[in-house]
This record gives C-alpha cells, structure tokens and sequence, in this order.
C-alpha cells in the first residue's frame, strides 16, 4: 500500500517501531530485563501525540505481592525507539532496592 504525498506523488508508509502499546511495553521491558535485571516492568503505555512519544511508568513487582510501586518512568520516541527521560539502570535499581526494604523486603 502507498500513501499519496503532499507533493502528488506516491511514497512508503513510515515506519515506526513502537506504533501500538504493545510493541511500546515490549520495547522497555525488554530493556529493563536485559539491563537492570530486578522485578521491574511495565503493564501499560499512553501515547501522547504533541511529542510523538510513549509515557511508561515502571513499577517493582514480586510474584508474591505483586507491584510494590512505580520507580520510575520513561518516555520512548514511536518513531525512533529512542528513550527520553529514563532513569540510569544504576538509579533504577537504587529505587527498586529502597522501595522494597521499604516494604520489608531484603535479598
């Protein structure tokens, strides 16, 4: 399928890597698990169309409580993939740690 231009001619249809929430959820989880490595994740996405990005909050969970909190949040370009405005897995993983012994929860 092509997409008529501004111009009247024909061209590709761009491409996004991150065009839905899921893709958008899988991109940063992916991240997260490969990076930080601790019980952190995210379950949902809210695009916001002024800056062509995704919002994320990430949050601590354990299987045996479930989330504790969000540490953080991250927007990524849909465009691009690129991340804007995350924490260093070094910070995150200090959040994730404070906020679990916050909750009585030691390694």
């Amino acid at each position: 399928m092509s997409v008529t231009s501004a111009a009247g001619g024909a061209s590709r249809r761009p491409h996004l890597l991150a065009a839905t929430e899921e893709e958008a959820i899988t991109i940063v989880n992916r991240w997260l698990h490969r990076e930080v490595g601790m019980g952190l994740n995210v379950e949902s996405a809210t695009f916001d169309p002024d800056i062509f990005c995704w919002h994320l909050p990430i949050h601590l969970a354990y299987g045996m409580t479930g989330s504790l909190g969000i540490v953080g949040d991250v927007y990524l370009h849909a465009a691009t993939g690129a991340f804007h405005g995350a924490p260093s897995a070094e910070e995150l993983r200090r959040r994730a740690d404070a906020l679990a012994a916050a909750h009585g929860i030691t390694e």
